[in-house]
């Protein structure tokens, strides 16, 4: 019998055994660098696996479903057709180039998931009208573009603050503000067709020239703390300083000569209807005139007696003591 490794023997001997392992190992590292089975190409097979660049996997329909790019590790998802992707997970391509993430086919339009601005544009199924809540035609918005004033706008919501803007139109008002529920607008009008059961009033001149005019500083006053919204919220207070050096009337000293001009909010004395003081010096100039006309010797002007003084509209049926108060002189 042949011995291994002698000449002539069918069987190799230790020698030749070492060498062959160590060519298979040579093959094998080369294999692995060279990475064949990523260059390497399979058949079609339903719901498999082609590899030829990268990883197909097929849907039971033979479209191509998912593919997988060895290099990046990126997952790209296609549409039902199988020729557009329509998703991709990993290496974003389409919104952030050289970035990985998620990023979806909306529409026409890639998004990054993450990454959106939602905006009212590019929101997709919103409806085109909204259907109002309450059948009014001031709440119907579509109503209220052509809604008239005349018919729909009775009474005008008001609010608590003025503003100084430039007034349209040709005919111009002054207005009130009531303290009633919306603080509503109404016209300041004098016509008789507004008024009945008139009596006369003459005020007396002595009453009047006892007004003071002064000059004051408003306190400052101090917002609440809202929230955006409009809502309660904690913060820093904010002050707002009052104006200084600001002319006109003390209303508590206006009560003790001619309570017709005041104003009352609250049940409490608030300022001096400063419109009416025009009327009230009415009854003074008449007084100086009589007087020049004596001095003069022309005829007197019918000059009614002065009457007693009445309380303001709005006036409490029993009156709280004014406030004290101060004019340096």
């Amino acid at each position: 019998m042949d011995q291994p490794g002698l000449p002539g023997s069918q069987f190799p001997g230790e020698d030749a055994l070492q060498r062959r392992v160590q060519e298979l190992e040579r093959s094998v590292q080369q294999f692995s660098a060279a990475n064949i089975l990523a260059t390497a190409g399979i058949g079609v097979i339903p719901n498999g696996v082609l590899v030829n660049g990268q990883m197909q996997f097929k849907r039971e329909d033979g479209t191509l479903g998912v593919s997988v790019d060895p290099a990046t590790g990126t997952f790209v998802a296609y549409d039902s057709a199988g020729t557009s992707a329509v998703a991709r997970f990993g290496a974003l391509i389409e919104t952030n180039p050289g970035a990985f993430g998620v990023e979806v086919l909306v529409g026409p339009t890639w998004v990054q998931v993450g990454a959106q601005a939602t905006t009212w544009d590019t929101v997709s199924g919103k409806p085109t009208d909204f259907a109002p809540l309450v059948t009014s035609a001031v709440a119907n918005a579509t109503a209220a573009a052509t809604a008239t004033e005349a018919t729909h706008a009775g009474q005008s919501d008001g609010s608590q603050y003025g503003w100084t803007n430039n007034v349209g139109g040709t005919e111009y008002y002054a207005v009130y503000v009531g303290n009633n529920g919306g603080f509503k607008f109404g016209r300041n009008v004098s016509s008789i067709q507004y008024k009945q059961n008139v009596r006369a009033h003459s005020m007396d001149p002595a009453r009047v020239l006892a007004l003071r005019p002064v000059l004051y500083d408003k306190k400052p006053t101090y917002p609440p703390v809202l929230t955006p919204d409009g809502q309660p919220a904690e913060g820093p207070v904010q002050e707002i300083p009052g104006r200084k050096n600001e002319y006109g009337l003390i209303a508590e000293q206006v009560a003790e000569h001619v309570p017709e001009l005041l104003t009352w909010f609250d049940g409490k004395i608030d300022s001096v209807r400063y419109e009416l003081l025009t009327v009230a010096h009415q009854d003074v100039l008449l007084d100086h005139e009589n007087r020049l006309r004596a001095l003069e010797g022309r005829p007197l002007l019918p000059a009614p007696a002065p009457t007693d003084n009445v309380p303001a509209p709005g006036a409490p049926t029993v009156e709280p003591p004014p406030l004290p108060y101060t004019i340096q002189e």
